[in-house]
C-alpha cells in the first residue's frame, strides 16, 4: 500500500489536473549571436577559397603559357620557310573554272600597284 502512495505523490500537479506534461520550453528563440558568428565564419571561409583557387589557377595558367611559348626556333624557322616557299612557288591554278590564279606575293603586289597607279 505504501507504493501505490508514493506514486501518487511522485506526480507534478499538472498531471493531477488531467494536464500533459510537456519537455518542450516554455520559449522559442533563436540564438541570434551564434548565427551570425557561422554566417561571418562561412562567409571568411568561402572568400579564402575563392582567392585560394584563384591563386591556383593563376600559377597554372602562368606554367602552362610558359610551356606553350618553349617552341625551339628551328621549329619556327622551317614552318616559317615552308610557307614562304609555297607562297613564293610560282603560277598555280587555285580554280580553273573561276579562272583564279595564285602567283608570288612579290609579284601580285606589282600588279596590284600598278592597277591602283593607272587609276
Amino acid at each position: 500500500m505504501t507504493d501505490t502512495t508514493e506514486n501518487t505523490h511522485d506526480k507534478p500537479a499538472a498531471a493531477e489536473h488531467g494536464h500533459a506534461e510537456s519537455t518542450a520550453p516554455s520559449y522559442d528563440d533563436l540564438n541570434t549571436p551564434m548565427i551570425a558568428l557561422i554566417g561571418f565564419l562561412s562567409a571568411v571561409v568561402t572568400f579564402i577559397c575563392i582567392i585560394g583557387l584563384q591563386a591556383a589557377y593563376l600559377q597554372y595558367s602562368t606554367t602552362h603559357e610558359a610551356e606553350m611559348r618553349n617552341v625551339p626556333f628551328s621549329n619556327v624557322d622551317s614552318l616559317v620557310t615552308a610557307q614562304q616557299a609555297k607562297l613564293n612557288s610560282g603560277y598555280s591554278w587555285v580554280n580553273k573554272e573561276t579562272k583564279t590564279i595564285a602567283m608570288p606575293i612579290d609579284q601580285a603586289m606589282k600588279v596590284v600597284a600598278e592597277q591602283y597607279e593607272s587609276n
